[in-house]
């Protein structure tokens, strides 16, 4: 992909290939081929582009000013924005997907709210976590990050997708990781104590 020399905080955002995988054959197994996405927090579009690549009608939306000149240069479609209030209308997406973004906010209700406000009936949120786990991890670590605000076990993520009138379908744990070893690690440790959790819910 193609660097900037002044990416600022994006030059973090890289997303593991496993991740976008996994993601996008949930999401297939829940929509349609051309179903409509929002990526809240895309950094540099990875994802979006992944998803475009599987037949999906995908957007990116994201903070930071230095991601436009990203996504321009790799055919990303996207806007700058904040997440808690998107400049679209209601019932525009059949997906909208946060990657590692409530753990940053300080409403995280009114966030999965706004994302709830985009879906159409039966859309989808996909959303991804640390959990408490993750503060324990020497890569990753929760406090490493001082834009973190908290982590959220799994029964505050019940009662947060709850309390915005999301019915969840999975909310599961692991650890991703960077090589092959690590990845194998990753499938035994990450079902004992996660360093993600991912949840899938539907309006």
């Amino acid at each position: 992909m193609t660097a900037l020399k002044n990416e600022g905080p994006l030059v973090h955002l890289r997303e593991h290939r496993d991740i976008v995988d996994t993601d996008l054959k949930l999401i297939g197994e829940r929509t349609g081929r051309g179903a409509r996405l929002l990526d809240i927090g895309a950094g540099r579009g990875v994802f979006v582009q992944a998803a475009k690549q599987r037949g999906l009608d995908a957007y990116a939306l994201d903070l930071q000013v230095e991601a436009s000149a990203l996504w321009g240069k790799e055919g990303v479609r996207g806007v700058i924005g904040d997440g808690a209030r998107t400049p679209f209308g209601a019932t525009t997406f059949d997906v909208v997907r946060m990657k590692e973004v409530l753990e940053h906010i300080e409403d995280p209700l009114a966030f999965v709210r706004e994302g709830k406000r985009l879906l159409r009936d039966g859309g989808l949120i996909v959303a991804h976590v640390p959990t408490p786990w993750s503060q324990f991890y020497p890569v990753a670590n929760f406090w490493d990050d001082y834009t973190h605000v908290r982590p959220i076990s799994r029964y505050g993520l019940q009662r947060l997708f709850d309390d915005a009138g999301l019915r969840i379908e999975l909310i599961e744990g692991y650890m991703s990781g960077r090589n092959a070893p690590e990845r194998l690690l990753g499938k035994v440790i990450g079902r004992v104590l996660p360093h993600m959790y991912r949840v899938v819910a539907r309006k």
